[in-house]
């Protein structure tokens, strides 16, 4: 008799620097379970999700936890803080109607702050949690947005695009972080089209969407709505908890990556068995 084959997505949302480190300690913990959420056919990653994804897929995982739980605390000089960019781009969904022309106009807001973050400091920050740059074998799909259009676009192994360019321009959160360009486009963080991102798993079994981000009116029906797309398939959504919420702070653009990494790692022991009935083993 043929046997059917169950397809699994593990997609991963934005959250700044404290919202990757809760991931990594999140998804660590649960494999250490014998939850591997890296056992995914796909893994999408946006911004923080894209970054940890390619940490996950390249199979540099335990090391880029170890790595983040020995490091200072991290924050780029200079930046905005996080809320200042949503209630910027809040602004901007409210004046306009349709959404791409509203992400068009996000992706090129002015500085938020005195200034750009540099483009050298922000690159050399994302390859040293990088360890290996090469597209994993895993699929791994990571979002942005192209600037001048507003429209979302996607890389992966076959799009000619490196993994470094792509996490990079995945997480140039507009007003903040200076647009990344590749081959002459202009590309800004993947969550100003979508947080998640998760539709972008369609067509799969079972789902799981992690975000260390706080659900409001806005954010909730943007995930609504991709999971709509995803039609039958069995989603689980992991959001951080009150107790990672009150860890990771108020600006997930810097973050004390040892007290979030432990602290995604408390909550991975709290919802282990739920997860595990979500996501069982093969």
């Amino acid at each position: 008799m043929p046997t059917t084959t169950i397809k699994r997505a593990l997609v991963l949302s934005g959250g700044g620097f404290a919202g990757g480190a809760w991931m990594l300690g999140l998804i660590h913990t649960l494999r250490e379970g014998g939850v591997d959420l890296g056992d995914a056919d796909l893994v999408v990653g946006t911004s923080a999700g894209a970054r940890t994804g390619a940490q996950l897929a390249t199979g540099v995982l335990d090391e880029v936890v170890a790595m983040n739980r020995h490091a200072a605390a991290l924050q780029i000089q200079g930046a905005a803080k996080l809320e200042e960019f949503l209630a910027a781009s809040m602004r901007i969904i409210g004046k306009v109607g349709d959404e791409q022309q509203a992400a068009r106009r996000i992706a090129n807001l002015e500085p938020l702050g005195p200034g750009l973050v540099s483009e050298a400091e922000r690159r050399r920050v994302i390859a040293s949690h990088l360890p290996v740059q090469a597209w994993p074998a895993q699929r791994l799909v990571v979002t942005a947005v192209e600037a001048d259009s507003g429209s979302r676009v996607t890389f992966d192994a076959d799009s000619g695009v490196g993994l470094l360019d792509a996490v990079t321009a995945s997480g140039a959160l507009p007003g903040i972080f200076p647009l990344a360009t590749i081959n002459g486009r202009r590309y800004a963080d993947g969550g100003v089209h979508s947080l998640y991102n998760a539709d972008l798993a369609a067509g799969h079994d079972i789902v799981v969407v992690v975000s260390p981000m706080p659900l409001d009116g806005y954010l909730q029906g943007k995930l609504d709505a991709e999971v709509a797309v995803l039609g039958e398939a069995t989603v689980r959504v992991i959001l951080a908890d009150e107790a990672s919420l009150a860890t990771i702070g108020p600006n997930p653009l810097s973050a004390d990556t040892e007290r979030v990494v432990n602290a995604g790692a408390a909550q991975a022991q709290r919802e282990i068995d739920a997860v595990r009935s979500a996501w069982p083993a093969r």
